[in-house]
Order: C-alpha cells, then sequence, then structure tokens
C-alpha cells in the first residue's frame, strides 16, 4: 500500500460508517507483530473526517 491509494478497513468500526478513506503516510515496520515481523502503520484520512493511525494488517485496499 502506498500513500494516496483508497482503502477500507478489513471489519467495519462503529465510527467509520462510510468505510473509505485516503493513505496520507506509511510507517514502515512500525508494530511488531506476534511472530516478530514488523507491520507497516498507515496513517489514513476517513471519508468521516477522522484521521487515525492503523496496523496495515487491519486494511484492504478498495477495488476499483
Amino acid at each position: 500500500m502506498k500513500v494516496g491509494d483508497l482503502v477500507k478497513p478489513k471489519d467495519k468500526y462503529s465510527h467509520n460508517e462510510a468505510g473509505i478513506g485516503v493513505i496520507l503516510k506509511v510507517e514502515e515496520n512500525f508494530f511488531k507483530a506476534y511472530n516478530d515481523s514488523f507491520v507497516d502503520r498507515l496513517i489514513i484520512y476517513w471519508a468521516h473526517g477522522e484521521t487515525t493511525g492503523e496496523p496495515a494488517s487491519y486494511i484492504d485496499l478498495c477495488e476499483a
């Protein structure tokens, strides 16, 4: 995933009814996963107006 990609959460969040956002920043290897691998953190601006930092493993790309 890269800056500018449209994304959606793998699971619906209660505060994210629109479910669509755009990646503003990718912070590589930010989170350490349970198996000692690393996961990127995505800074996402959501359609409902909130900006959050989410593990890349919780996010899917929107299909065109």
